[in-house]
């Protein structure tokens, strides 16, 4: 298995790599003086690589700060699977293996399993504490999973809004509002369970598994990422509805 400094060197050595594979080439077209199609598709690939090198380094670099790989275990690895796909994906693209509005659903998608594995991971560190905050978090996770389910048309299908209809997005909306209410409540009766039992390791709020470090204060940028789309994600469909009614 690789170390984290394994990691850190073989990211690096792919920087390196990159960067002189893209002075090559461009020393190369400079010579020839000529900048073809082939030549293009050459320079957007080693940046490519450097891109997603580049991606993986700040996990690393996250990692070593906050401890993500142990705290978000599920939703790191999912992210590294999305990095190496979204990496064969962009190749496709840039040799026109795939169109590119093919490309960019599959970006599209990739985005929605990021944001359903960040949720999931963050609700699963509050199971096993009291009956209803898992009862809470398991309905919770039954609207992730059909929220995730119902973007798809909407990615893939084309003309999304007139084929699928009003109404389609009227029960989205309402799926929407009841996930993110549900996070919501969990994210509170968690906070909730962990002031009355301060000594539990907490880590989401507080410090990783290991109950004998100390704890960090704060929370962790995950956290708050998903704090914000959880808030836009109720806000958004009542704010539409409410311009609807004004109009």
């Amino acid at each position: 298995m690789l170390t984290l400094s394994q990691f850190k060197k073989f990211f690096l050595y792919t920087l390196i790599g990159t960067l002189i594979g893209a002075a090559g080439v461009a020393v190369v077209t400079v010579l020839a003086g000529t900048f073809n199609e082939t030549a293009a598709k050459a320079l957007l690939t080693l940046f490519m690589v450097m891109l997603h090198s580049l991606v993986c380094l700040c996990f690393i670099w996250d990692d070593e700060r906050t401890n993500t790989f142990e705290r978000l275990a599920f939703f790191s690895t999912m992210m590294f699977m999305i990095i190496v796909l979204s990496f064969v994906t962009s190749l496709f693209g840039i040799w026109h293996v795939l169109a590119a509005a093919t490309v960019w659903k599959v970006y599209q998608t990739f985005f929605v399993i990021a944001f359903a594995s960040l949720h999931m991971d963050i609700l699963s560190k509050a199971l096993g504490r009291q009956s209803y905050l898992d009862t809470t978090i398991v309905t919770n996770f039954l609207f992730i999973f059909v929220v995730f389910v119902m973007f798809l048309p909407i990615i893939f299908v084309t003309n999304a809004v007139s084929v699928l209809g009003e109404g389609y997005f009227r029960l989205l909306g309402a799926v929407g509002i009841i996930d993110g209410t549900l996070s919501i409540l969990a994210i509170i009766f968690y906070k909730l369970y962990t002031q009355q039992h301060p000594q539990e390791p907490n880590p989401i709020f507080g410090s990783g598994p290991d109950a004998t470090k100390p704890a960090k204060k704060g929370l962790n940028v995950w956290v708050w990422l998903l704090i914000a789309y959880l808030a836009l994600q109720v806000a958004m469909p009542m704010f539409m509805w409410l311009m609807r009614s004004l109009r």
